[in-house]
């Protein structure tokens, strides 16, 4: 089964969901499309084999600009009426919405598990049930610590995800915004960027 996010509206429903998989033997995935583009997957592969060494320090953010008027009870944006409506997309908003994006980016990226984290929620909009904007600190399993950001108030952006990692050797950087570039700054070497080939025809 490949579901959307939220795979399930609680965490006992998450539970259960997890029993099922491990009872069944089946497959459940859930859909992040940003790890589908190629400069993602070279700069996982980077930090594998050792570019940047030991993984000290990653910055995620995701600002989006779309939820920054109250459009819930519009009429005219769907979107918005299930997106912040907790009985249908759970306890989060932004942090159940784009949050999740940029969580899964700094994992996937870093090849690490996220094991520590405190989160500042808020919610600026009037009206509005779930948050809109929030930040975490978090540490890695390795002891990498970090900071993660998502917000859908910040007015004039788009899909703005981006990722910073830092290691003893180097930086690598990647933005949504230009998926087709990675920057490799080495330490004491002249930054790289790296582009993948598309075909605009």
């Amino acid at each position: 089964v490949m579901s959307d996010k939220p795979a399930t509206l609680n965490l006992e429903e998450a539970k259960k969901l997890r029993e099922i998989v491990d009872e069944t033997g089946l497959l459940y995935g859930l859909t992040h499309t940003y790890l589908g583009y190629p400069m993602v997957k070279q700069a996982r592969a980077m930090v594998k084999d050792g570019a940047l060494g030991e993984i000290r320090k990653i910055l995620v953010e995701y600002p989006q600009g779309w939820l920054s008027n109250y459009e819930e009870n519009s009429g005219e944006n769907k979107q918005a009426e299930w997106r912040t409506d907790p009985t249908r997309s759970g306890i989060s908003g932004a942090f159940g919405d784009i949050g999740t994006h940029a969580h899964n980016m700094a994992e996937y990226m870093s090849g690490m598990v996220m094991t520590e984290v405190c989160a500042d929620l808020n919610i600026y909009v009037k009206g509005r049930l779930l948050d809109d904007d929030g930040s975490i600190l978090f540490k890695m399993e390795n002891g990498a610590s970090g900071a993660l950001t998502a917000s859908q108030i910040c007015a004039g952006e788009e899909n703005s995800l981006k990722i910073k990692i830092y290691g003893e050797k180097g930086g690598l950087e990647w933005e949504q915004m230009k998926p087709f570039e990675l920057v490799h700054k080495p330490h004491g070497s002249a930054m790289q960027i790296y582009t993948a080939g598309v075909d605009k025809n």
